[in-house]
């Protein structure tokens, strides 16, 4: 690579144990299951990852830094002691050799005051889900966890702790879009929208689902929400993307070059067994998984057959959406090519397909008539650029 800095994530599934039932979890028939990750296992992981990017980077003349996602289930049902003795773990192995970062995403429903102080001094930021309306985050025995989490929600901010929020849209708040907005606007909040997506267990999504039209105009209001707002800096994602994809389209400004995964892979999903999958392909099939981070060096995996399918399967995700899509040179392909693949709807033969180009599209043409002299001097800077 050319970059002289690079970005991997590292979502770290560190247990499916949960203390919430929410009734549309992908992970849902294993948050019973108290297996976790232990030390041993992650000082594995920090020294396979060292090892060979601190390699790449000498042989690239490239900086590598590592984000880590703390995932679950609920990765706050580990005592706050598992993360200090893990992140101390991961100072000393990674040094100044790579950089890393840590985040949390939690359902924030267990908060004492060790991992209230976790929360604040030990982790870089903080990733809460709160659907603000819809009843569907349960505990075990059925009752709501919104308030709660609401009531949480507002110390950690007042508290300074860097939050951001994620909302599942369901057919129990699809229309009430602008409630959802208010609540994280009131709080300055970043959020992000995340459309509920089916969790291939029969049945189980089925009375929450909502359309792709649904899908579309709860995005697109939510668009018109920021645009006539002050207050967010940007929209929720995926919506701050989509913006950024429809101005460079505007400008005539190229985005990021598709980028082929055996150059560099920017996000790797490992799950409690130290199973690793690549975005975009089946994640808890082990026929997709691309190798064991635990047990195996990470070299080894992205130089072995099963990733380099899911590469040839990105590629073919691109060919068959992006080409054509008058966006792509202002995208560079990741909408499809790179998220996970249960977010995504395909095509009936096993393809996934771009969920976000209509929206972009919708944007431009709003963009365009709302700004249109801001549009121009886009233009002109570029063509003069």
């Amino acid at each position: 690579m050319n970059s002289t800095t690079r970005n991997m994530q590292i979502v770290v599934k560190v247990s499916k144990f949960c203390n919430l039932r929410c009734r549309y979890c992908y992970e849902y028939p294993e948050l019973g299951n108290r297996a976790a990750m232990s030390r041993v296992q992650l000082i594995a992981m920090y020294r396979g990852l060292r090892d060979h990017f601190r390699a790449a980077d000498e042989r690239d003349g490239a900086r590598t830094a590592l984000d880590f996602i703390w995932h679950g289930g609920e990765p706050l049902m580990q005592p706050a002691w598992f993360y200090r003795q893990t992140l101390a773990d991961q100072r000393e192995i990674f040094g100044n050799h790579i950089a890393t970062s840590n985040s949390v995403q939690t359902n924030l429903t267990v908060l004492d005051d060790d991992r209230r102080q976790l929360l604040a001094d030990g982790f870089d930021s903080v990733g809460v889900s709160l659907d603000v309306i819809g009843g569907l985050r349960v505990n075990q025995a059925g009752r709501d966890s919104q308030r709660r989490v609401a009531a949480n929600l507002d110390e950690l901010v007042a508290a300074g702790v860097s939050v951001g929020c994620i909302s599942v849209l369901t057919a129990q708040n699809i229309d009430a879009v602008a409630q959802v907005f208010r609540f994280f606007e009131e709080r300055d909040l970043n959020f992000r929208v995340l459309p509920l997506f089916d969790t291939g267990e029969a049945g189980q999504t089925t009375p929450f689902e909502v359309t792709a039209e649904q899908e579309f105009a709860a995005l697109v209001q939510l668009a018109e929400l920021w645009l006539a707002g002050d207050t967010l800096q940007r929209p929720p994602a995926p919506l701050d993307n989509y913006v950024r994809i429809a101005a460079r389209y505007l400008a005539g400004a190229r985005g990021p070059d598709y980028r082929d995964r055996r150059e560099w892979l920017p996000v790797v999903l490992v799950n409690t067994d130290g199973a690793c999958f690549t975005y975009g392909e089946p994640y808890g099939d082990p026929t997709w998984s691309i190798g064991n981070i635990f047990t195996e060096s990470f070299g080894e995996m992205l130089a072995g057959p099963v990733f380099e399918r899911c590469a040839v399967e990105a590629e073919r995700r691109v060919a068959r959406n992006c080409l054509s899509c008058p966006f792509f040179d202002a995208c560079g392909g990741s909408l499809v090519a790179e998220t996970e693949a249960r977010e995504r709807d395909d095509d009936g033969h096993g393809t996934l397909l771009c969920t976000g180009r209509p929206v972009i599209a919708h944007l431009a043409e709003s963009l365009r008539g709302r700004v249109p002299a801001t549009v121009a001097q886009w233009r002109h800077q570029h063509a003069t650029a």
